[in-house]
């Protein structure tokens, strides 16, 4: 298992290694820490500006690898890598993707520039990438490790394969797992409408949370919530969660398969949660 964190001038990353060296604490998984290069350009000449150009960007990237690097606790194991792409998603994603290197359970690791946006690079990845991404809030402090995975759930198309997705990583982590449904009535939603959803909803918890409950060690302690709002984000914001906490959530139904593509619920989830949240993609 791989945590692939992209890191650049002026310590941009650090929120992503953070998050990753935390994970690895969790895993027992290694970082690699990746700085992303433009493809080579045609050289001609020993003397060309492009090959003094390119040598000077090589030796910029190979201190910005060595200063990534040491952002890794000691206790975290870490390699470095070099990569040549058009822009640095495709990097991060070719990184992800070689098989030479490749675990088969790797996550890309990528910070948010605001609280209530994302940034480049990791908005391309949420509608591009082929393994789950890990979203580091803004100002993430590493932990000493996670100590609980919160999966939303719920009875769409593909829930079930989320759900196997978070009880495997609960597994591998060695961590409780708390299955999550949100309920938004709007404004004005009535309480007997209010009360039937959240009656359905506590019916497929505990019939999921069963199902988990089979599938993991008894050390994997597993609970279920249900979270109320006039809208989605209103609900996930009014529930709590710890700061060495994950939250894990599937792609839109308009994802392509396997890919992810970040649907509106998890959009509005991410915008609220002031925890790390894994987008997973469709049927991964």
């Amino acid at each position: 298992m791989r945590y692939i964190v992209g890191y650049g001038p002026e310590h941009h990353g650090l929120d992503a290694i953070n998050l990753a060296a935390t994970l690895a604490r969790t895993s027992g998984a290694k970082v690699d820490v990746v700085v992303v290069l433009p493809d080579d350009s045609p050289t001609f000449h020993m003397y060309s500006p492009d090959r003094a150009f390119n040598e000077e960007l090589e030796a910029q990237a190979e201190e910005w690898l060595a200063e990534g690097q040491s952002h890794v606790p000691s206790d975290v194991s870490v390699t470095g890598r070099i990569q040549r792409a058009e822009s640095i998603v495709e990097g991060l994603i070719a990184e992800a993707e070689d098989a030479e290197r490749s675990s088969g359970d790797d996550l890309i690791v990528v910070g948010t520039s605001h609280r209530v946006r994302l940034g480049s690079i990791a908005d391309a990845l949420l509608h591009s990438s082929a393994v789950p991404v890990a979203l580091a809030p803004i100002g993430f402090e590493p932990q000493r490790e996670v100590t609980r995975i919160t999966c939303a759930t719920g009875v769409r198309e593909g829930d079930e394969i989320l759900l196997d997705y978070a009880i495997r990583t609960a597994a591998a982590w060695k961590v409780p797992l708390r299955l999550m449904s949100l309920i938004a009535v709007g404004e004005g939603g009535s309480e007997k409408r209010q009360q039937e959803w959240t009656k359905l909803a506590k019916l497929h918890l505990n019939h999921v949370a069963e199902t988990a409950r089979e599938k993991l060690p008894a050390e994997c302690q597993v609970t279920t919530i249900v979270g109320h709002g006039t809208s989605m984000g209103d609900a996930v914001s009014r529930l709590e969660f710890a700061a060495s906490e994950v939250a894990i959530v599937g792609s839109s139904r308009l994802a392509q398969p396997k890919r992810i593509f970040l649907g509106r619920t998890a959009n509005k989830m991410m915008r609220v949660l002031a925890v790390p949240m894994i987008v997973v993609p469709r049927g991964y």
